[in-house]
């Protein structure tokens, strides 16, 4: 029970839903004036926060106190965006990036900077962007993952987010696309647009979107196939790239850092025997000189017979 609500059923049980944090206007809801929050305040049992909230406690906030205080102090629409939104329906990874919590307001909206809470502002942003999820309002998955891209520097953590969102099932390809057509003006869009197209043509592994990205740098023809294959976990992965030539396949294998544990290693020998025995011709390549020295790569498939492109390919600069 938070302090100074025991003998208040009404405040305990307006407490308990919010997680000790309310605006000082529901202190109306249950009957009590604003100077019994200022004599809680004075006693050092309570603290407020930006202009008009209270967190009925002395200590700093939770995380998930501080979602609350995020959505309850400014004016307008407000929602939960970014990595925050998708953390609420779920979604793992990139903690760095996650720290803090994220809050999408009306551009021109009333808040107090809080520390902890980023605010950002968008002309693009309305009650219809809004949906519940664990019980806090934030924005739909999509424009989460699009925000989330958008809101950083590096084009290269655009392929990273996108892939991850799609992979850990928070929203489709399609999904991404159709928003990406409503958000207008964002940071990275092209880059965005490249990312969804090749996720919808099946290159949900990230180094798969890496070999897409290649084959448009060096105007190679794209693999004529992409098998899906589980791993020694049962988990799928998208990392076998074809190109069938005259007489002969050329196999292009990305490796993530999976790769290197042990157990997958000795799977990905048995697995590549099993490949030449078929008479296919196997490259390996690790994600990171798909990433990072692509002309190596694009030279070498080209030895072993990969042609250029036929027709003009999207630039991926």
């Amino acid at each position: 029970m938070y302090p100074g609500t025991d003998r208040h059923p009404d405040l305990a049980a307006l407490a308990k839903r919010q997680l000790g944090v309310l605006r000082r206007d529901q202190l109306d809801e249950v009957g009590l004036p604003y100077k019994f929050a200022t004599r809680q305040v004075d006693a050092s049992r309570w603290s407020e926060w930006g202009n008009n909230l209270l967190l009925l406690s002395n200590a700093p906030p939770s995380r998930e106190q501080l979602k609350r205080i995020a959505l309850l102090d400014p004016s307008g629409p407000t929602a939960l965006a970014s990595h925050t939104a998708l953390e609420q329906a779920g979604f793992r990874g990139f903690a760095e990036e996650a720290k803090g919590v994220h809050v999408l307001v009306v551009r021109g909206a009333s808040y107090v900077p809080l520390p902890g809470i980023d605010y950002h502002e968008s002309r693009r942003f309305d009650e219809q962007d809004i949906v519940p999820i664990a019980g806090l309002d934030s924005t739909r998955r999509p424009r989460s993952a699009i925000d989330a891209s958008a809101w950083q520097r590096w084009p290269r953590f655009v392929y990273a987010m996108l892939a991850a969102t799609v992979q850990q099932r928070m929203c489709t390809a399609e999904q991404l696309e159709r928003t990406l057509a409503v958000v207008g003006r964002v940071r990275h869009k092209q880059h965005m647009r490249l990312a969804t197209a090749d996720i919808a043509g099946g290159c949900q592994a990230l180094g798969e979107i890496d070999v897409a990205r290649l084959c448009r740098r060096f105007r190679l023809r794209p693999p004529d196939r992409q098998k899906v294959r589980r791993d020694p976990a049962g988990r799928h992965r998208y990392l076998d790239c074809e190109w069938d030539l005259d007489g002969s396949t050329v196999v292009l294998e990305v490796d993530g850092s999976h790769h290197l544990e042990v157990e997958h290693w000795e799977a990905d020998m048995k697995r590549e025997r099993k490949v030449v025995i078929s008479r296919r011709w196997v490259l390996r390549a690790s994600n990171y000189e798909v990433r990072h020295a692509p002309a190596e790569i694009a030279k070498d498939l080209v030895a072993m017979g990969v042609p250029h492109a036929t027709h003009r390919l999207v630039s991926a600069a």
